[in-house]
């Protein structure tokens, strides 16, 4: 496995040939390996605040996996010296995504462009406008329910926060 990314190239690549993705075959190398990096970076960005357990190597590990006191949902433990594997076919998952579109899974948001009215001729459109910084880039960020199947396992539960008076 890479420091940078989840899995290797060649796993990745028949990864997808299982699943018939032509446009992943398509790519050349150092495009496929960037997106890799790319989607894991943006995998671990999304999720880590819900992965069970601290990482394995410290803060200074590159990436969110193998994490040491990880256990699943269903509280079975999770070696330390692993990355289970539905984490790195959510990093493929995601590569893919990457691949198609760079930068999609992790936008730049400027909420001072944000448009709100657009006219173009006699036609105009009216956007709806996240109130938030927070809503602005949940908004922007496409939803990638394949990633929350496969990392189900390996997520705590958000809970609400419990007000007492």
């Amino acid at each position: 496995m890479s420091a940078a990314f989840y899995g290797t190239l060649d796993a990745a690549d028949i990864y997808f040939a299982d699943r018939g993705n032509a446009a992943w075959a398509a790519a050349g190398d150092d495009d496929r390996q960037a997106a890799l990096v790319r989607g894991s970076q943006a995998l671990d960005g999304l999720y880590e605040p819900r992965f069970p357990g601290l990482r394995a190597g410290g803060y200074d590990q590159a990436l969110s996996w193998p994490r040491k006191a990880a256990v699943t949902a269903n509280g079975e433990a999770i070696p330390d010296d692993i990355v289970p594997l539905p984490v790195t076919y959510a990093a493929y998952e995601a590569a893919a995504v990457e691949l198609a579109e760079p930068g999609s899974l992790t936008p730049v948001i400027v909420a001072a462009r944000t448009v709100k009215r657009e006219q173009v001729g006699p036609l105009e459109m009216e956007y709806a406008v996240a109130g938030s910084g927070a809503d602005m880039i949940a908004a922007a960020r496409p939803v990638l329910t394949v990633l929350d199947g496969l990392l189900y396992p390996f997520l705590r539960p958000v809970l609400p926060g419990i007000l007492v008076v």
